[in-house]
């Protein structure tokens, strides 16, 4: 980008170098009056006959309608004719200036040592130290101008060499096409410089080129630029649209300004981010940038104010972070690049990640790293493992945060192994190796299946097989190895769920805990056998404020304000304890702390210290001081352990060591 902006006093340069042709475009006309003056020069062109004519203070110009077309001045001018008397066929002038008045504008002025002009052929020749200035202090020199009349073409067969401040051009030959406006060069067109100014470009060196003097237009081949430093550009055309206003001063630019210039073919190049040729040495090296086209625009003063880069695709690349997409457009700030925005299948890639989206912004420091990153459209990134989808997404804190957003109706994904997480707004940190989804989040746990780990913990169903989550606020810290749902939280698989204010998993503990508001629902897991229906058993729901699920031994304890319901059966109690096999099917269940029992199911109600209900079974048993059982029809039993089967229809009652059982029946009247 820089070098483009480098390129800038070359265009200046390179169009000074063909207005030394246009100087000499000149028209010759009616021939110099004749008058008498001091000896001429001694001696004549071949073929021209003798001296017949001497011209002291030559001066003649050539108008066409009364508007002035050229004006030639000579200190001495000598005609050469066949013979004393007759008019001469050649002129040949000393310290000649040539004034050259366009159509409209400043007109130019050429000055030669010497001028020749063929009455004959009509053809003019300038020679020895021919040099062109002009107000923005440019000098180009050569050594020959030719003018050839029947082609309609100056030529310039000698070298061309320019100068303007620090640079230094020059070109093998020239030649003007008077009818095309059109200068050819031949090749190597070459420049140097010190770099003081021109950003730090020290050489460049085009294979041909060619200037189109109406549209203002320089049009390059095979273009190398460089400078010191190692900044490059490489293209295989490049055209430099010059402007066509006036200027004053050697930093001006005036009329030769660039407006804009574009490259094509293989367009490649590199150049310093911490700035061009200012000794320093960047923080992130070398930016490299390559594709099929660029386009550099350029500011009043000449400066490089901004650089578009096409291609399939265009790149655009640091020591840290390569971004590729169709097309790359770079604003320029004080000669820096300040911000990049790309658009059409961008891909933006550094150390263990890429990112793809429609459209991305970023911006640059000052040591050239790049930063706040913005993708839109289509967003997906793939780093570490993990995978990210969303319709927008920011990068903050100096590319280690993503921050994820959806579009109305779908949320921001991110996907790691097997597991998944979804929400209005997602947080991927890499430092802290964290994932956080807030708004609507939802999460699917599972083994990854490209990894051999153990399963994630699962309290609901069978950790070999997906959990789905859901929660205002899901935090998966990879680093913890935790997963955390706060806000209306709840976990499930199939039938069987886990409801509270807040859910911790964590796989590094083997453990669950959920927090406030528990309800878990065990419910019987669906048949394995393909076309058989599960077992008929009602699910198991437990709800307390605290629980917490060790997956080493499959037990769930629940704290404070213990309920238990299957079916028509429910308990409650101070704390209770599930057992579940690695299924997820609930073995049995334990209350303790003043147990109270219900079974609508066949009108009974019970007490105790203790219950274990083993749905499995279909048994639970009762243990107490004593424990006690009533039917709807007010029979009460009671004992040590009282164990109920059956469906709830049978009580089995066992009388403590030394002590006595009691059976109440209440009879009916007739």
């Amino acid at each position: 980008m820089r070098t483009q902006r480098r390129l800038e006093i070359a265009v200046l340069a390179c169009g000074a170098i063909f207005l030394v042709v246009l100087a000499v475009s000149f028209r010759p006309g009616g021939k110099p009056s004749q008058r008498p003056g001091r000896a001429g020069p001694s001696g004549g062109a071949d073929g021209a006959g003798e001296a017949t004519t001497l011209l002291d203070g030559f001066d003649f110009t050539e108008s066409l309608e009364g508007k002035p077309l050229l004006r030639i001045k000579a200190d001495r001018t000598v005609g050469y004719g066949t013979a004393a008397g007759l008019a001469p066929n050649l002129y040949a002038g000393e310290k000649v200036t040539l004034t050259v008045y366009p159509d409209d504008g400043a007109p130019v002025t050429v000055l030669a040592d010497r001028a020749d002009y063929d009455e004959r052929t009509r053809e003019s020749k300038l020679q020895g130290n021919v040099r062109w200035t002009d107000t923005d202090g440019a000098l180009a020199e050569t050594d020959t101008v030719l003018f050839h009349p029947q082609k309609r073409t100056l030529e310039a067969p000698k070298v061309v060499h320019f100068t303007r401040g620090t640079v230094d051009l020059t070109a093998p030959s020239a030649a003007y096409d008077l009818h095309q406006k059109v200068v050819h060069f031949s090749g190597p067109v070459e420049g140097a410089s010190g770099g003081a100014e021109t950003g730090g470009l020290t050489h460049l060196t085009a294979k041909e080129g060619l200037y189109r003097r109406d549209a203002g237009v320089l049009e390059l081949e095979q273009v190398t630029a460089g400078s010191r430093t190692g900044d490059r550009l490489d293209a295989g055309h490049l055209v430099l649209k010059l402007g066509n206003g006036s200027g004053s001063g050697s930093g001006s630019g005036g009329g030769n300004r660039p407006e804009w210039a574009q490259a094509t073919g293989g367009v490649r190049g590199s150049l310093l981010p911490g700035g061009v040729g200012d000794g320093k040495t960047a923080a992130h090296g070398n930016r490299k940038y390559e594709g099929d086209e660029s386009l550099t625009t350029f500011d009043e003063s000449g400066r490089a104010k901004a650089v578009t880069l096409r291609g399939a695709p265009a790149r655009l690349s640091d020591d840290q972070r390569r971004v590729a997409a169709s097309q790359i457009h770079v604003a320029l700030t004080e000669g820096r690049a300040s911000e990049a925005q790309a658009q059409g299948n961008v891909v933006i890639e550094s150390e263990g990640r890429k990112a793809r989206s429609e459209r991305g912004r970023l911006a640059f420091a000052e040591d050239g790293s790049a930063q706040n990153v913005v993708l839109d459209g289509s967003v997906r990134i793939d780093e570490d493992g993990r995978s990210a989808t969303a319709a927008r997404a920011v990068e903050v804190e100096t590319g280690d945060v993503w921050l994820l957003t959806g579009a109305p109706g779908a949320s921001a994904h991110v996907e790691s192994g097997g597991s998944k997480l979804s929400a209005d707004r997602v947080e991927v940190d890499r430092p802290r190796q964290q994932v956080r989804g807030d708004g609507g989040a939802r999460a699917v746990f599972a083994p990854d299946p490209k990894e051999k780990k153990p399963a994630p913990v699962s309290f609901v169903g069978d950790r070999k097989r997906p959990t789905y989550g859901k929660a205002d606020r899901i935090v998966l810290d990879d680093a913890a190895k935790v997963a955390t749902l706060t806000g209306k939280a709840s976990l499930w698989q199939d039938d069987s769920s886990l409801f509270a204010d807040s859910i911790t998993l964590s796989d590094a503990e083997k453990t669950v805990v959920a927090v406030q508001n528990v309800r878990a629902v065990l419910a019987p897991p669906p048949s394995k056998e393909p076309g058989k229906r599960p077992e008929e058993r009602a699910a198991s729901v437990v709800t307390s404020r605290r629980m917490r699920y060790r997956d080493g031994d499959r037990s769930a304890r629940f704290e404070n304000g213990v309920a238990v319901t299957r079916g028509g059966w429910s308990a409650s109690g101070g704390e209770a304890t599930a057992w579940l096999d690695e299924n997820g099917d609930v073995v049995s269940v334990e209350i303790s702390g003043d147990v109270k029992m219900t079974d609508r199911t066949v009108g009974r109600t019970g007490e105790a210290e203790k219950a274990l209900d083993s749905p499995k079974e279909d048994r639970t048993v009762l243990w107490g001081s004593p424990a006690r059982v009533t039917d709807a029809g007010g029979n009460r039993v009671a004992g040590a352990v009282l164990t109920i089967v059956d469906h709830g229809r049978t009580v089995q009652i066992t009388a403590p060591e030394g002590g006595k059982t009691e059976t109440v029946h209440r009879t009916r009247a007739d």
